[in-house]
């Protein structure tokens, strides 16, 4: 097996969602009359999605093999083989013709054909009316950001390489350095000489390679270490103050750090804003991080404010983020999952699939 081939079958999992149902987009009956602006959440059914309101009721009937969020006003389904885009009035707006497809993020969204188990796929980018803007050509590609860039690995010779795209589809291939992330908070981490600094969306060094090791920025704020030092950094690479412990990209004023193999959340002071004491912690979304509880407390998932209270109980064994106003989150033992809101009221719970 080539080294596409494996590469393509490791990101398989991550960015591939898989279904079994056979039913074609638009056959899933719409419950008219209603208000086409109102929230529609995804729901699964006896192996098939389809879409509730806020108030629990059907929409959208459950026909499809996959249904996800919508997304600008779109959102990605199944018809069990290939996949598409349906708009809340459940019209196939993009047909499903895909191996696998993205939500839509600042206008566009991520599309791959070919076939997976060949190792054949590749990736590129349609806009909202279906218009291809990138053909698929790339081993992976991620989500454009609010500058028009988005990262994607492609073959040069023997070795695959990350490179940057803009929205007329000019790829950027660096030679005097590394790319080693997408653009966050309007600056993408390189390396050069084993030294780390930062671009521009124009591609321009705009934060010498100086440090050891560095993360992306968020807020304004970065991790970077230098002559031995830990410290938080400026976007003009300047020294703001030194940090104890590594943290991870800022959001809603909070960082995440590890501290004896347990997560908490520091300031943008350096200071430790939540002490240490979650399994495993990702980054606040909207005003809400997920945390895992020590397993002697029984190493369930549920989500705190940025005072570090509790605010949806711990009892779930998987979680989304708060990316949009609703997650599900599940629980193995009875097959269960829930759709919540930021409060954890449940809209909606009932029995997923397992293939």
């Amino acid at each position: 097996m080539g080294k596409k081939a494996i590469i393509v079958l490791c990101l398989m999992a991550a960015i591939l969602f898989l279904g079994s149902c056979s039913k074609k987009p638009g056959a899933g009956a719409a419950i008219l009359p209603r208000d086409f602006n109102e929230t529609l959440l995804p729901f699964e059914a006896d192996g098939k999605w389809g879409y509730i309101n806020l108030e629990g009721k059907t929409v959208i009937e459950p026909v499809y093999a996959y249904a996800g969020f919508f997304s600008e006003g779109l959102a990605i389904i199944s018809d069990g083989d290939l996949y598409g885009y349906i708009d809340t009035r459940n019209q196939a707006v993009i047909p499903p013709k895909y191996t696998g497809a993205g939500e839509f993020t600042n206008g566009y969204a991520a599309v791959c054909t070919g076939d997976w188990q060949s190792g054949t796929v590749l990736w590129g980018y349609i806009d909202a009316t279906g218009k291809e803007i990138v053909s698929p050509r790339f081993l992976y590609a991620d989500s454009f950001s609010p500058e028009g860039r988005a990262l994607v690995w492609m073959e040069q010779g023997e070795e695959v390489v990350k490179c940057f795209i803009n929205t007329s589809g000019e790829v950027f291939i660096p030679d005097s350095f590394e790319i080693c992330s997408g653009f966050s908070d309007g600056l993408a981490l390189i390396r050069q000489n084993d030294l780390f600094g930062y671009i521009d969306p124009d591609y321009t060094i705009t934060i010498q390679p100086q440090f050891e090791y560095a993360g992306d920025f968020g807020e304004g704020v970065a991790y970077g270490e230098k002559d031995g030092g830990k410290y938080m950094i400026d976007k003009s690479g300047n020294i703001l103050a030194p940090a104890e412990y590594a943290f991870g990209t800022f959001s809603d004023g909070l960082a995440i750090i590890v501290k004896d193999n347990l997560y908490g959340y520091i300031d943008k002071e350096g200071k430790v804003a939540i002490e240490p004491r979650f399994t495993w912690a990702k980054d606040f979304c909207n005003g809400l991080a997920a945390v895992q509880t020590k397993m002697d407390a029984g190493g369930k998932w549920g989500f705190i404010n940025t005072a570090g209270e509790m605010v949806i109980d711990a009892v779930y064994d998987e979680v989304e983020d708060f990316s949009k106003d609703y997650i599900r989150a599940y629980k193995y033992d009875n097959h269960k999952y829930f759709i919540l809101d930021r409060t954890g009221k449940v809209i909606h719970s009932g029995k997923y699939s397992i293939e």
